[in-house]
């Protein structure tokens, strides 16, 4: 089943969705109306409270247009008008008038979340509220926030068990379409055992073909599971004999970092094109302390009333003046709110279009038989993990080659191992399970979309100011004996 059928099928899950955490929300061009959104999961919540106990106040943010919104406390509804309170001040809204009504989420502690941003993009945070101005949340202990302007919907993430239960009790045995969608999710999140569980019944009922070539997948992955556990000899003394490879358990993939909000912000920042700009937002303040700080220099503005102007006017002729200055420590006081066209193609074009869905199973990219290119997996739109994914792609090489080629994208041994072996001089090492993403036979388009976005990159290159070093799964763990004959990183 093709990454875009498992999408389309997925859809049928949308009356579920808003109490698990790989909902489908709209980008705000396809934002639903308030009367097909599925129902907040703290709506469930309380209609399981006991009749005798208090209901909290309902919060809701009112989606009015794709610019501006209202937030406040549900006072009356019907189905027709919806009036609320903030502040002393009530606002009616006729629903027939407004894109969407969202409910707030009440949280007593920090609690895994995942927002969903009107851009379409997602983001994975310990949320600490979800307040009426802005998503409160934690990076460690620091506090975080993120304007209620981009974000749509804020959705609690539920153990797997549970999300698993929900979602197999609220399909009809009847509905293929959606027993299938299931065991594709259940593919996603690598659990084999329960996918093979769900679809042996499935085929045996529907004869799906998508079905039947799901099932092979599955049984292939955990014939490579277990063919990687059985090439682990262990020592008494718990060590993995030198030479051996250990078994997908012994590497904790989930221990693997991702780019935080900040990296990821400042990423989009030196990706930033002044010919196709993203929205951008500089605080008044922060842009008078630039000038401040470079007043001895020509480019800023002496007059205080063009400076007024500038603080106050379009950010981006900031961001020029910002650049011009080289004023790299400035750069964190940008805040790209939505992705540069460089990283939209790479997460729209490759990521979502063939990286992830051809490259990225535990066998191969995704686990930790991947080598030096380790693509983490999670859910479809999440910005972290899509900018994390294109800093390994940037950054990854197969021998002494990088995996792009500037001077020739099309040439990039990316793309090259993407191409059906008769047409690359490249081809991919021999894996089981391998097969092209595209070539000139085959999905032309998505192979030109491809050259674009590397062509899009800003060049020359540069080094982005953040900690991080992807994985490689070529080198042993540290201390452990295949390490004792190699050179530390």
């Amino acid at each position: 089943m093709s990454y875009m059928s498992f999408m389309s099928f997925t859809i049928m899950l949308l009356p579920i969705a808003a109490s698990v955490p790989f909902m489908l929300v709209p980008s705000q061009s396809t934002v639903p109306s308030a009367a097909t959104a599925p129902p907040a999961a703290s709506n469930a919540v309380a209609a399981d409270s006991a009749t005798t106990e208090a209901k909290p106040p309902r919060r809701v943010h009112v989606i009015i247009d794709r610019k501006s919104g209202a937030s406040g406390t549900v006072i009356s509804e019907d189905e027709t008008r919806l009036v609320i309170e903030r502040a002393g001040k009530r606002t009616d809204f006729n629903k027939d008038h407004v894109i969407d009504v969202i409910d707030l989420v009440d949280v007593s502690s920090p609690t895994p979340a995942l927002v969903y941003l009107r851009d379409g993009g997602v983001r994975r945070i310990q949320l600490v509220a979800d307040d009426f101005d802005e998503v409160r949340h934690v990076i460690g202990t620091a506090p975080r926030s993120i304007p209620r302007e981009e974000v749509y919907r804020v959705v609690l993430v539920r153990p797997f068990d549970e999300q698993f239960k929900a979602l197999r009790e609220s399909i009809d045995p009847e509905d293929f379409a959606r027993r299938l969608a299931l065991c594709d999710w259940l593919f996603s999140q690598r659990q084999y055992a329960l996918a093979e569980q769900e679809l042996i019944p499935l085929v045996e009922a529907s004869k799906l073909p998508e079905a039947v070539a799901l099932l092979k997948r599955v049984r292939s992955q955990l014939k490579l599971d277990t063919a990687r556990a059985a090439a682990a000899t262990t020592r008494a003394d718990g060590k993995t004999e030198r030479g051996a490879m250990p078994p997908t358990a012994a590497v904790d993939l989930k221990g693997l970092r991702l780019l935080n909000d900040a990296e990821v912000n400042i990423v989009r920042v030196y990706e930033i094109d002044f010919d196709r700009p993203p929205r951008i937002a500089i605080a008044p303040a922060d842009a008078r302390q630039l000038f401040a700080d470079h007043a001895s220099n020509p480019r800023v503005p002496q007059d205080p009333a063009e400076q007024s102007a500038l603080a106050e006017g379009d950010p981006l002729r900031v961001v020029r003046l910002a650049f011009d200055l080289k004023a790299r420590d400035f750069y964190p006081r940008i805040r790209v709110l939505t992705e540069p066209e460089s990283m939209l193609r790479f997460r729209r074009d490759v990521h979502d279009s063939w990286l992830i869905p051809n490259c990225a199973t535990s066998g191969c990219h995704g686990g930790p038989d991947g080598g030096s290119l380790f693509l983490h997996v999670g859910e479809r739109g999440d910005t972290q993990i899509a900018t994390t994914n294109m800093l390994h792609v940037l950054l990854g090489r197969t021998g002494d080659r990088p995996l792009l080629d500037f001077s020739d994208a099309a040439r990039s041994p990316l793309l090259q191992y993407a191409l059906p072996t008769d047409e690359t001089a490249t081809p991919h090492p021999p894996v089981k399970g391998w097969k092209p993403a595209f070539g000139r036979r085959m999905n032309e388009s998505r192979l030109a979309e491809s050259v674009a976005w590397i062509k899009s990159l800003y060049q020359p290159r540069p080094t982005y100011p953040v900690d991080y070093e992807p994985p490689d799964f070529r080198l042993p763990p540290a201390g452990s004996d295949a390490d004792q004959d190699e050179p530390s990183r």
